[in-house]
């Protein structure tokens, strides 16, 4: 009788440790694929400009760090943070970029940020190896 205990605890403890498992999943891809779509959203506004001091686009880029700073405080629970410091870093620059109108930093900054988010979003996922 004492080994059903054993099996149902073990059981239970295993399907727990999936469920963190597949929450973190969930909360780390979504917020990599919010700011994914940021950046996109982004892009294809600055396509039309010619400048950066636009009202638009600074709306868009505070808006991208509004989001991160949301997300990042839920993911730093999950991920060591020194891993994703890199996207506040950029959104950081992008506002930088803003400031002086320099818009190929700008563009260099969105193609690091997709960059870093695609390359997050393959070694972040979950994994068995979480689980055991």
């Amino acid at each position: 009788m004492t080994k059903i205990f054993h099996y149902i605890n073990f059981a239970l403890i295993f399907l727990f440790l999936v469920g963190i498992c597949i929450l973190e999943e969930v909360i780390v891809s979504g917020s990599l694929k919010a700011v994914q779509n940021d950046v996109l959203a982004i892009e294809q506004v600055l396509q039309e400009k010619d400048a950066l001091l636009d009202s638009e686009i600074i709306i868009m880029v505070d808006n991208l760090e509004y989001t991160w700073a949301k997300n990042e405080s839920k993911m730093c629970y999950m991920v060591n943070h020194k891993s994703i410091q890199e996207i506040g870093v950029e959104i950081a620059r992008l506002k930088g970029c803003i400031v002086i109108d320099n818009i190929d930093d700008f563009r260099i900054s969105l193609e690091h940020l997709s960059l870093y988010c695609h390359s997050y979003l393959h070694f972040m996922g979950a994994s068995i190896h979480n689980v055991l």
